[in-house]
C-alpha cells in the first residue's frame, strides 16, 4: 500500500536525487539501473547519502552559500559507518570511530546525532535496527551492551549484555516488538556464536544456536534480519551461508556455497530482508550485493567494484537495510557513504527502459 509516509519519502529522495554532491567519477550518464538496459531495469539507485550536504536544496542561492561558507559536499560527516536503519524517512548509520548515531532525516532535509552524552552514550556502535514504534536499537560493541533510544535519540534503557555476550554485532526486534535477537559473533577462538533472545522488557529468554556447521548452527555469523513473515534470516559467514530460522531458532532452510560464482559468497558482510520477502546479500570479496528469493534463487547483483566512487560503485559494502517502503540501504565503508536503492515496479522500468534506450 502507498502510504502518505511512503510518498512523503518518495517525494523527499525524488528532491535529492538533483541535488546530491556529484560523485568524483562523473562519467556515469542518466540513472544507475539494475539490470541494465537492453533488459527491463528492477532496481533504480535513487541518492547517495555523506553529510548534511545530502540533503541540501541545488538552488543558485544555496550553492553560492556552500561556496562561500567552503562546505565540503564529498566529505562524509562519519568517521566509519558501520550499520544502517531506516523507517519513516530517517537514515540512521552507526559511526565507530565517532562514536554516535548520524542521522538523515529526509523529509526535513535536516541531520542530527545522538549517543554522546549521558546514559545513553557510546563506546563502539556496530549493528542497530528500528522497531514499529520507531524505537532504535544499537549494539555497542564495546560495552556489550544494547541501548535503546527513541526516534529522535532520546535514550529510553538498555540490556546489560556483559556476563553472557562475547561480540555482539548485530540485532534484530520482532515485528510486535517482543523479541529482541542479539547476534553475539564470538570469535576464533569462542565458543559463543549464537543469537541471545529477549522480551521486550530486557529479560534473557535464552539462546539459538552452537558453533558449528550443522543445521541452526552458526560460524561466526554477522548479521541477522527478521523477514516479514516472522522467519529469521541469519548471514553465517564463517559456513558462507544464509540460515532460515523460526522465531523458536528451528532450522528452516539454508542457501549458500563458498566460492566467486554467482550466487556463491566469499566475503558476506550484510543481510537485509525486505517488505516481500527478497533477501540481500553484501559481499566485500565481490563489492556488491547479491539479491536471492527467499528459496535462495539467485535474482541478479546490485553494484560493482570500482576503484574510483560513483553511484553503484562499492569497495568495501558493509551492511544492509530495507525500509517500510522497500527500498535498500548499502553502507559502503572505504567510500564513506550510504546508497539508497529503489526497487521499480514493472510499469516504472518499462518507462525507464524506453527512456534510456530512446
Amino acid at each position: 500500500m502507498f502510504t502518505r509516509r511512503s510518498l512523503s519519502l518518495t517525494l523527499a529522495l525524488a528532491g535529492l536525487a538533483g541535488c546530491t554532491a556529484p560523485a568524483p567519477d562523473d562519467r556515469q550518464r542518466g540513472p544507475v539501473l539494475w539490470p541494465a538496459p537492453p533488459e527491463t531495469p528492477r532496481f533504480l539507485h535513487e541518492a547517495t547519502l555523506r553529510n548534511a550536504a545530502s540533503l541540501a536544496d541545488d538552488s543558485q542561492r544555496a550553492q553560492m552559500r556552500r561556496l562561500l561558507s567552503g562546505e565540503d559536499d564529498g566529505k562524509a560527516s562519519f568517521g566509519k559507518p558501520w550499520a544502517v536503519a531506516a523507517t519513516g524517512g530517517r537514515v540512521y548509520v552507526s559511526d565507530t570511530e565517532g562514536r554516535r548515531i548520524f542521522v538523515f532525516d529526509l523529509p526535513r532535509r535536516r541531520t542530527f546525532q545522538f549517543g554522546l552524552r549521558l546514559e545513553g552514550e557510546l563506546k563502539k556502535p556496530a549493528g542497530l535496527t528500528v522497531d514499529a514504534q520507531g524505537r532504535v536499537y544499537v549494539v555497542d560493541s564495546t560495552a556489550r551492551r544494547l541501548v535503546i533510544y527513541d526516534a529522535l535519540g532520546l535514550y529510553q534503557r538498555h540490556i546489560d549484555g556483559t556476563r553472557d555476550w562475547v561480540r555482539p554485532t548485530a540485532v534484530a526486534v520482532s515485528p510486535e516488538g517482543t523479541r529482541v535477537y542479539v547476534l553475539d559473533t564470538g570469535g576464533v577462538q569462542s565458543t559463543s556464536h549464537r543469537l541471545h533472545v529477549h522480551d521486550a522488557d530486557g529479560r534473557a529468554l535464552g539462546t539459538i544456536g552452537r558453533r558449528g556447521d550443522g543445521a541452526g548452527e552458526f560460524n561466526l555469523p554477522t548479521d541477522v534480519a527478521i523477514g516479514p513473515d516472522g522467519t529469521l534470516w541469519v548471514l553465517d559467514a564463517g559456513n558462507f551461508r544464509v540460515q532460515a530460522l523460526a522465531a523458536d531458532g528451528r532450522p528452516l532452510r539454508q542457501f549458500g556455497s563458498v566460492g566467486n560464482g554467482l550466487g556463491q559468497l566469499a566475503r558476506p558482510r550484510g543481510l537485509a530482508v525486505d517488505r516481500e520477502g527478497l533477501v540481500y546479500v553484501s559481499d566485500a570479496n565481490f563489492c556488491n550485493v547479491q539479491v536471492f528469493q527467499p528459496d535462495g534463487t539467485l535474482l541478479l547483483a546490485l553494484g560493482s567494484r570500482g576503484e574510483r566512487d560513483a553511484p553503484g560503485r562499492y569497495l568495501l559494502p558493509s551492511k544492509l537495510a530495507c525500509d517500510e517502503t522497500g527500498r535498500l540501504y548499502v553502507v559502503d565503508q572505504f567510500f564513506h557513504k550510504i546508497e539508497v536503492i529503489r526497487r521499480l515496479s514493472e510499469a516504472e522500468g518499462r518507462r525507464l527502459l524506453t527512456s534510456a534506450t530512446g
